[in-house]
């Protein structure tokens, strides 16, 4: 094989372990909380908050995986499933690992941090765990998908560093959270665009298949300019200041465009790493600001 494809062939096993191990995605949350702490100019690295949720996001997502291996359609020829296929047996280890992480995590956080997250972890559970009929999971439900994994990341990620902070200005906070909302809603939307197929093939109504790829897409665009127009209210209340709403209107600029290139056809790496990367390119363009 030439230099060029053993190379070629090693960078698509790199990408393919940092995505499906769920690295990429637990890095992700973890930067959307430092994000809020950044805005408060309480940025640490060392904040055992975000370290937490980069453990319990890589857990959650791995059972999720694991489980999901029982439901996984092998006759639908998809490259996404084969590879995930592929890590079952790292996907066990890094469960044992996020598991201890998470725990040892859970011991520097005060116990009414603790408490607010009970609220994710009972919806993480229901969402991964077959308890309704028929062995279906909550994430198995028609519509389900795009709102619980919209409301569990908003709660862990934007209102308990919120409260663990004790912020009093409610007006601008609650129109963060709003943001940050209509951001996690509208690049969810497009992942069930991606699983059409294998949704159908489970008989699981979404929108997509619902109203359609093109209207689903323009859902998206609308739910990311308001976020857009949001950002620049919150920049007129003094709450971001001009260079972060800058940034952050780039991203929404950035993530409008992400979503317009993507179809059905589009390779996954368009959304496990393209679209969930626009929760780091926020976080990353608040930090050039």
């Amino acid at each position: 094989m030439p230099e060029d494809g053993i190379k070629g062939n090693l960078l698509h096993k790199a990408i393919d372990l940092l995505l499906y191990s769920h690295f990429f995605i637990a890095i992700c949350a973890a930067s959307l909380t430092y994000q809020v702490f950044y805005i408060f100019d309480k940025f640490r690295w060392e904040e055992p908050l975000p370290i937490f949720i980069f453990f319990a996001t890589l857990l959650v997502y791995s059972l999720h995986r694991i489980i999901g291996f029982t439901k996984l359609d092998r006759t639908i020829p998809n490259r996404r499933v084969s590879v995930i296929l592929k890590f079952q047996n790292h996907i066990l280890i890094y469960t044992g690992l996020a598991f201890i992480g998470m725990v040892t995590m859970a011991l520097f956080l005060p116990v009414n941090t603790l408490i607010l997250l009970g609220i994710p972890a009972i919806l993480s559970s229901i969402y991964i765990l077959p308890v309704f009929g028929q062995r279906r999971r909550f994430r198995d439900l028609d519509y389900a998908k795009v709102f619980v994994v919209a409301m569990v990341w908003v709660w862990v990620c934007i209102c308990i560093p919120l409260i663990q902070m004790d912020v009093e200005k409610v007006l601008t906070t609650f129109l963060l959270i709003f943001e940050k909302l209509f951001f996690i809603i509208a690049i969810t939307v497009p992942f069930d665009i991606r699983d059409l197929e294998i949704d159908s093939s489970h008989k699981i109504k979404t929108i997509p298949g619902s109203i359609g790829v093109k209207r689903s897409k323009q859902l998206s665009t609308l739910l990311l300019i308001c976020s857009l127009f949001l950002v620049i209210i919150l920049e007129q209340h003094a709450f971001y200041s001009f260079r972060y709403c800058v940034a952050l209107v780039i991203s929404y600029l950035v993530t409008i465009a992400v979503v317009a290139l993507i179809n059905q056809r589009s390779h996954d790496y368009w959304y496990s790493c393209v679209l969930d990367g626009m929760i780091l390119l926020q976080f990353i363009l608040l930090l050039c600001s």
